[in-house]
């Protein structure tokens, strides 16, 4: 299957003879470091192989469109509920540079009980078939080739199903997965002895698939009353998970340590956090370690959970990360939406492009708080795994209660989560084995009668599904209602007709988000915001973010809903955007001609940045093709700017307006044109404006020659003045 990046994906296509599908790779891949990396105008330090097909960050524009990718794999997590969303959402995220994506199913958990593609094993498990794993590596495939990248795809392996989930993520091409005894235990409540039984089967499985592991362990700072009094709790949850891990066989760089600050503003985070950081890279140097943001303390605002992302960027930077996850700014407040998911890559790569060569400009502290802090931790870490050993073992320390307590250990709450180990889910159905046991499959834990010299355990039955693809048997999917053909027969039909919806989680959903300021006290302003909504013609209107300002001056109100409205693509008009000219072919025509330009920010407007980017050699200006520009400055009076221009005999008059309060704006560009109408130059001027507010049909509707708004370039308003010029008087 072959991607045309001017072409939306299709789904058909994907779903198209999926029985016949085989993973093109399996298991994990790392990005491949590029240090002292020339783009553009810089050398860039901390950075990997660039895309072959990229959005870059918004200001690109400013520094040659260059699009460096950081040295750290990054994530995204999609929870649309739905794997054919699923799909657009992971090529929108890998354009912007995201290698890990992570699949959370239905509404935002990543646990049900039961297995959905059957098992005789029942309880827990993840709600995802091997129909959803086999059509989403199929398209992560395309998508691959699309970027020039590989892609890492990564879901769950837990619950009393962890063993099949593993055999099914290591047979459809998974490359990753979380896999933790401790979360089943400790939050899931499933039986002690069969949460490690299963694990190590699991784990066997991951190893020999190649998958990268990630644990589970920063559960505990996002459920402990105080979380970060449990950084050294998190410390002997890493330990215990990685040396089982390793007993079973996963090699060091196929684990990774899920670690997450455990604070945010307005606690000082940084003076908490990176103690924690250091304290946890140092003790298991030689591991893989996956940066999370923390988002127990995210509420709906956006802008604060994108600070707090930032700030966890940033720890990632001053210690070190191999994966740096992100988090979707809305994920407080509703399933992550589209452009959110992007946002949240944006932020973290935004943010490690910006602090770029950190380690060869700064040190950590090796004394003061930095230094105790870190020491501390470890301390009390080792002195936790003494008393698990003084109880009597890992078992006794579960049942009394040792984990997720908010004291500080040694300090102690009395609130930790007491398991009983005869207990839970799943309680007496691990089974001994029989001396001589025997299973014909490879990725096998344990003692098997079928091993041994040098032949394969599955040879005995002509090669197991994890050798022999051809066994595995595929099934699709048997609900008639709730199916991804009847889920997507109206949006195909929809788009097959021209129309367009908006939508923020699935096909066509027309969700869409309002904000207003409604000046009054917060509970008024609540039901005035959602009444507003109704009249603007959304549905189910709710709000989804409430800041409040002032309790009396008034609150700023999100506002969700449905808009059941729908355009024909036929019937809209899109302009069609002139083409640039050349470099080379605006400069041949207008340096030999002297043509002079009179330019100012004009009104009582004191914004000169955009304009002197226009005029400006240095910042690719109109200067750089021989125009002779003529810099007023800015609350230039319009009568001066006409005098100007008879006096240097200018052909062109270029005014800058950013300010627009009482449409200003507009009445500046009809002033002017008046004002040389009356002095009877209008004939023999060019008279264009630009600001942030305007556009060419504004301008133009105004009496002036053109009109440029946000992101225009030098070559723009050059290649414009050009053609102009050189037509026929």
């Amino acid at each position: 299957m072959k991607l045309s990046t001017r072409e939306p994906l299709d789904l058909q296509e994907v779903l198209r003879d999926l029985e016949h599908y085989r993973p093109r790779r399996k298991g994990w891949t790392w990005r491949t470091p590029r240090p002292h990396q020339r783009l553009g105008p810089f050398v860039l330090e901390d950075t990997s192989a660039p895309l072959a097909n990229s959005v870059p960050l918004p200001s690109a524009h400013s520094f040659d469109d260059i699009d460096p990718q950081c040295d750290f794999v990054v994530t995204t997590e999609i929870a649309s509920g739905r794997f054919e969303d699923d799909l657009r959402r992971m090529r929108m995220a890998a354009w912007h540079g995201a290698d890990h994506l992570m699949v959370i199913r239905t509404t935002g958990q990543s646990h049900i009980d039961g297995l959905l593609e059957g098992t005789p094993e029942g309880v827990g498990g993840i709600p995802i078939t091997r129909k959803q794993l086999r059509a989403t590596r199929k398209a992560l495939d395309a998508i691959e080739e699309e970027v020039g990248r590989p892609i890492n795809f990564h879901s769950y392996v837990s619950g009393l199903a962890g063993p099949e989930m593993a055999v099914l993520f290591a047979e459809e091409g998974v490359n990753g997965c979380h896999q933790d005894p401790q979360y089943n235990l400790l939050y899931r409540n499933i039986n002690l002895h069969r949460s490690f039984v299963d694990a190590a089967e699991a784990k066997r499985v991951i190893a020999d698939g190649g998958l990268l592991q990630i644990d589970g362990a920063h559960n505990a700072n996002a459920t402990a009353k105080q979380a970060w009094k449990v950084t050294p709790e998190l410390l002997v949850q890493h330990a215990v998970n990685t040396a089982f891990s390793r007993a079973v066989g996963i090699p060091a760089d196929r684990i990774a340590l899920s670690t997450v600050p455990p604070t945010a503003p307005p606690a000082p985070k940084l003076r908490l956090d990176l103690p924690y950081a250091v304290a946890l890279r140092e003790l298991f140097a030689g591991y893989r370690f996956r940066a999370q943001q923390n988002t127990r303390y995210m509420e709906s605002d956006t802008r604060e959970a994108t600070v707090s992302h930032v700030l966890d960027t940033l720890v990632s930077r001053l210690t070190s990360a191999d994966i740096q996850s992100t988090i979707t700014p809305d994920e407080g407040r509703n399933i992550p939406w589209h452009y959110n998911n992007v946002a949240g890559v944006e932020t973290a790569r935004q943010t490690l492009m910006g602090l770029d060569g950190l380690a060869q400009m700064l040190t950590l502290r090796e004394d003061g708080p930095l230094r105790e802090g870190a020491r501390a931790i470890q301390e009390r870490a080792v002195l936790f795994l003494e008393e698990i050993v003084e109880l009597g073992g890992y078992e006794a320390a579960v049942a009394a209660g040792m984990f997720v307590d908010s004291g500080l250990f040694p300090e102690r709450g009395g609130d930790g989560i007491r398991r009983d180990p005869a207990g839970g889910v799943g309680a007496d159905t691990h089974v001994a084995r029989e001396p001589g046991y025997g299973a014909p499959v490879c990725a096998h834990f344990g003692a098997n009668a079928y091993a041994g010299g040098d032949a394969k355990p599955c040879e005995a039955i002509g090669g197991c599904t994890l050798c022999d693809p051809a066994k595995i048997r595929y099934l699709d999917e048997l609900d008639p209602e709730d199916n991804v053909a009847r889920r997507l027969e109206r949006p195909r039909a929809e788009r097959a007709a021209g129309w367009l919806r908006p939508e923020v989680e699935k096909h066509g959903d027309g969700v869409v988000c309002v904000t207003l300021f409604v000046p009054t006290q917060p509970a008024l302003g609540k039901a005035a915001a959602l009444e507003l909504a109704r009249r603007m013609g959304l549905r189910e209107p709710e709000v989804i973010h409430a800041r409040v300002l002032h309790p009396a001056e008034g609150s700023v109100f999100e506002v969700r809903g449905v808009l059941d409205q729908a355009v024909r693509a036929s019937e809209l008009v899109v302009p069609e955007r002139e083409a640039r000219l050349p470099h080379a072919e605006i400069e041949a025509w207008a340096r030999p001609r002297d043509l002079h330009v009179v330019a100012a920010t004009v009104g009582e407007d004191e914004h000169s940045v955009g304009l002197q980017e226009i005029l400006d050699l240095k910042h690719g200006g109109i200067e750089r093709y021989g125009f002779r520009c003529h810099y007023l400055g800015t609350s230039v009076d319009l009568e001066r700017l006409l005098d100007a221009a008879g006096e240097h005999g200018a052909r062109i008059v270029l005014i800058s307006t950013i300010v627009t309060h009482h449409d200003v704006h507009r009445e500046l560009m009809r002033r002017l044109v008046s004002l040389a109408e009356a002095r009877r130059v209008r004939e023999d001027l060019l008279l264009v404006a630009g600001g942030t507010q305007v556009t060419d049909e504004l301008a133009r509707e105004c009496g002036m020659d053109a009109g440029f708004g946000r992101g225009t370039t030098g070559q723009d308003v050059a290649s414009f003045l050009v053609r102009r010029l050189r037509e026929p008087a």
